[in-house]
């Protein structure tokens, strides 16, 4: 068992070769996305609950809808075959956040993609939603985003919300695990301050690079996480932005005796435990893996190190039928079954490639195109086609990505209050401009608002269900207050 003081110090990394064909990145991402779609129907069922408008198990792609916020201000929102959930989102988000030099860009995700997304977002967990919110108040910085709201505390949230969007990193740094250990650590913390999210972004990024590299070899692969999670420590030891979140976290008050180290050893334990029990569980149902690690219990089935060791597990358990392992995480109902199918699918896709993915899903997934242009030019850069390119050092300042997004607030009205309808077109600030398909209303039980979903094709490729509740002039999910008070203290007008 490591020891804090071999966590956090000099441990040499593993070594990688360059990076891969490009195909392994093109189907590591589409992988990522089909299991995401497939998983989302069957995320909320339980065993002897309610029966679904679909068969199960399910291994096809199905129309269905879910009701999104409670009785007075819930709507219907209704989900074609094959459409993808937050998880492949902000996934998408964290990639165009990549520099052309490979560096995650932490202050270009948290303060541009992040709260964008708020206005597009589909099923969003509370934890990544709060943060998006909070990163909106005046002195809050991407580095220091300790919210705080009911019982969801920024400390305390230890669940897969980074994970779940780290396979950009992953691929991009497919041969250089320093970077892999450092950006996936500094996109946990602008959304999860818990090592256990922290820890489990690492731990899929290094089963991610492992699989892009190596042929069958699950000792190998077991080997190759314990190594990078015992490496974090040394790798980054010498980055300040690092070193001031870690002193900024225990100022705001410790989780236990001995500060993050302490903490972060006890999550790296915890994960060594999981690592070293699935040559045991593999010839057993998957089921008991998934309770060993938390992955069926409702406290913790969400938990980023028993949902990215679940992932794993289950490659490593369908080595002789890729596609089982999709199909497996899917149906493993009571867990968090779009995530963990989405960690599955990027492995597999990332050391089978396409041919290890279902064909059917393959040509369903939603903006498959995208996808694949995504991984295209994440490729381009690790392998470094695009030339030798510096460091990205210029942070993108808070002020001007909000006047950004200020700017874009009266798109967004003309939107909703149909000043642009269906046919025109609108231009936003991460996504480049698209055009309008459709325009839904939902009539909702609180009296004079109705929820609008406005659903928009941009010329990049994404696809988006734009969506809030309106009254008169107000647009709910409008920034526009937010970030007037941010930018100047107060909102127009007042």
């Amino acid at each position: 068992m490591p020891e804090q003081q071999s966590l956090f110090g000099p441990r040499k990394l593993p070594s990688l070769p360059p990076a891969p064909d490009r195909s392994r990145f093109e189907a590591a991402l589409v992988g990522c996305a089909i299991g995401d779609a497939l998983g989302w129907p069957t995320e909320f069922l339980r065993e002897g609950g309610r029966h679904p408008p679909f068969e199960l198990p399910l291994r096809h792609f199905v129309a269905w809808h879910k009701l999104v916020g409670g009785r007075w201000w819930g709507y219907r929102d209704n989900i074609g075959p094959g459409e993808y959930s937050d998880d492949t989102q902000l996934t998408l988000s964290v990639a165009r956040s990549i520099s052309a030099s490979g560096d995650f860009q932490p202050d270009r995700f948290a303060y541009f993609e992040l709260p964008l997304w708020l206005q597009y977002e589909r099923g969003g967990g509370r934890s990544i939603k709060t943060a998006a919110r909070n990163i909106l108040a005046r002195r809050t910085e991407w580095s220091r985003n300790f919210y705080r709201a009911g019982k969801i505390e920024y400390r305390l949230a230890g669940a897969n919300g980074a994970a779940m969007r780290n396979l950009p990193i992953a691929l991009v740094s497919s041969g250089n695990s320093e970077r892999l250990i450092r950006d996936s650590f500094l996109n946990s913390i602008t959304t999860h301050g818990h090592p256990r999210a922290i820890f489990a972004s690492i731990l899929m990024g290094a089963a991610i690079q492992f699989a892009l590299h190596a042929e069958n070899d699950r000792e190998g692969m077991l080997h190759h996480l314990r190594e990078t999670v015992g490496s974090v420590g040394g790798a980054i030891k010498g980055d300040r932005r690092i070193g001031n979140w870690i002193e900024a976290w225990e100022k705001s008050g410790k989780l236990q005796k001995g500060g993050f180290g302490e903490a972060a050893t006890a999550v790296v334990r915890e994960i060594y435990t999981y690592l070293d029990d699935i040559p045991s569980y593999r010839d057993r149902p998957a089921s008991e893996y998934y309770r060993r690690v938390g992955a069926l219990a409702s406290e913790t089935r969400g938990s980023g190190v028993a949902t990215a060791c679940a992932g794993i597990f289950l490659f490593l358990k369908n080595e002789l039928d890729p596609a089982q392992s999709i199909y497996a995480a899917v149906n493993e109902l009571g867990s968090d079954t779009d995530t963990i199918a989405g960690f599955a699918g990027s492995l597999i896709g990332a050391r089978y490639g396409m041919r290890g993915l279902p064909t059917d899903l393959v040509n369903g997934i939603q903006d498959r195109g995208y996808l694949l242009k995504i991984a295209q030019h994440l490729h381009a850069i690790a392998a470094m086609e695009t030339g030798h390119q510096a460091p990205d050092t210029t942070p993108l300042a808070k002020e001007e990505a909000f006047l950004r997004i200020l700017a874009w607030e009266m798109g967004l009205y003309e939107m909703f209050w149909d000043a642009i309808d269906a046919g025109g077109s609108v231009v936003h600030p991460t996504l480049g401009r698209g055009r309008i398909i459709s325009k839904d209303v939902r009539t909702l039980q609180r009296e004079g608002y109705a929820a609008k979903l406005i659903h928009i094709s941009f010329d990049c490729g994404q696809t988006c269900v734009f969506h809030s509740r309106v009254k008169d002039e107000e647009v709910a999910e409008s920034l526009a207050s937010d970030v007037e008070k941010a930018l100047y203290g107060r909102s127009a007008g007042r």
